[in-house]
């Protein structure tokens, strides 16, 4: 009996090494199937007894233990792969955090740098005022805005910021403030906040030669008016025929760009802050009326003082339409106001005989970029094919209408100009920046002024 116990026993182990065996080569046992293969590997023998008791309890409690520890041991393995594998993913991310935040930290470090050297004023030493607009419906960005773009502030975003934090930004009013440019936050903010340096009424000194556009981006600049569209277009319309005959009597012409062009007379002038275009308009043309039907001039050739309608109506040639026209070219063609009555004679002697000497236009150069003053403000996306219709080198006769504002000087000689035969001028720059001025009354003494000018 016990040497049967011993029997099973070997056998019992035999057949576990068998199946451990079996399980490192990968193969799945199958019991009913592989039994006569154990029996015959065991004795070589017909084993059919003993081969049961492979099922028996004892085996297969020790199969299943054997089983599980190997299931354990995978999953120990499996979890520290994925603990190996979190570890390397952990590192990334602390690296890529620890980028992020020196990044961030440069960008903000850089921009408290910005922001405090501006806040404190460094660097600006500049005492000179800027002129700043605070309309009725700008916000506190609009307002940083505009001290940025004037200089005042370096950082509009930084600003903003310290505007909002400390609500000052809220009691400011509309109006025109002089800001030194030397200014800290707090002090701008108080300066605008003070009603005493709030400005009511605007002085503006407008220089000879001004045309429409030049002024209405004046006007808007220095906060006469928040509206330039509407500006330039009352320059263009019939509403102040009425109110003043001179504007009336001018003729339709599909032509002419601005209406008013040449009647805005150029002086120092008042405004108020912001005020109503045609009231802006209305003290022009009401300057124009004193100035040409009540002024009193000492014109070469008469006795008395005599107002320029006086002398307009005294020589019958031209209407003052056709005077307002030829006096802008003498402003935009003249050095200075001694060779106005000169310029003017070239221009009277190409529209009174210049056919004879076959010349056939005025030539003016003045006229070549109308609306604009000069190529430098045409804009660049027009310039290349840019073609005026005030142009006196393609064209005769006088342009559709004046050019610029002339003034009273300019007026007079447009009437009485010097008695000459010149047909033809020039102008050249000395090495100390004075300017030279050369006529001629022929073509080939011009040729030798161009020259004598560094203009050929």
């Amino acid at each position: 009996m016990s040497e049967n116990k011993d029997n099973r026993d070997n056998q019992n182990q035999e057949e576990i090494r068998i199946y451990r065996q079996r399980r490192v080569d990968q193969f799945r046992m199958r019991i009913e199937e592989d039994e006569p293969a154990v029996s015959e590997s065991v004795s070589g023998s017909d084993y059919s007894d003993e081969i049961s008791s492979f099922s028996d309890e004892t085996t297969r409690a020790q199969i299943e233990r054997d089983s599980k520890r190997e299931l354990r041991r995978q999953r120990r393995e499996e979890k520290k792969i994925r603990k190996v594998k979190a570890g390397q993913n952990k590192k990334v991310y602390r690296i890529s955090w620890i980028a992020i935040v020196i990044i961030l930290s440069i960008v903000v470090s850089q921009f408290l740098i910005i922001g405090s050297n501006d806040f404190l004023a460094i660097n600006r030493q500049d005492e000179a005022p800027a002129t700043i607009i605070i309309e009725a419906d700008d916000s506190v960005p609009d307002i940083a805005k505009k001290l940025e773009q004037k200089g005042v502030i370096n950082s509009k975003g930084f600003f903003t910021l310290f505007a909002n934090l400390t609500g000052k930004a809220d009691a400011v009013e509309p109006g025109v403030y002089q800001i030194p440019m030397n200014k800290d936050y707090l002090a701008i903010l108080n300066h605008l906040e003070y009603t005493g340096n709030r400005q009511t009424t605007i002085t503006l000194q407008i220089t000879e030669g001004t045309n429409v556009r030049d002024l209405a981006h004046l006007l808007y600049e220095s906060g006469v008016t928040y509206d330039m569209d509407e500006f330039l277009r009352l320059c263009n319309s019939n509403e102040f025929d009425e109110d003043y005959a001179f504007i009336g009597d001018i003729e339709d012409n599909p032509n002419r760009i601005y209406k008013l062009e040449g009647y805005l007379f150029p002086d120092t002038y008042e405004f108020y802050v912001d005020e109503d275009p045609k009231l802006t308009i209305s003290r022009f043309l009401d300057n124009f009326e004193a100035r040409v039907y009540e002024n009193k001039f000492e014109v070469k050739g008469y006795s008395e003082p005599v107002s320029i309608i006086e002398l307009i109506n005294a020589k019958h040639d031209y209407t003052l339409d056709q005077i307002v026209n030829i006096a802008a070219i003498v402003q935009g063609e003249s050095a200075n106001s001694e060779e106005m009555f000169k310029v003017s004679s070239v221009i009277h002697n190409r529209l009174d005989y210049g056919s004879q000497y076959d010349i056939h236009t005025l030539g003016m150069d003045s006229t070549a970029y109308y609306p604009y003053k000069n190529a430098d403000s045409v804009p660049k996306e027009e310039l290349e094919n840019f073609v005026s219709t005030y142009g006196t080198y393609e064209k005769a006769g006088l342009p559709p209408g004046a050019i610029n504002s002339p003034c009273a000087d300019a007026l007079i000689a447009a009437i009485a100009p010097s008695e000459t035969d010149y047909l033809y001028f020039c102008h050249g720059v000395e090495s100390d920046g004075t300017v030279t001025s050369y006529f001629a009354s022929d073509y080939s003494t011009h040729m030798s002024n161009l020259s004598k000018a560094g203009l050929n």
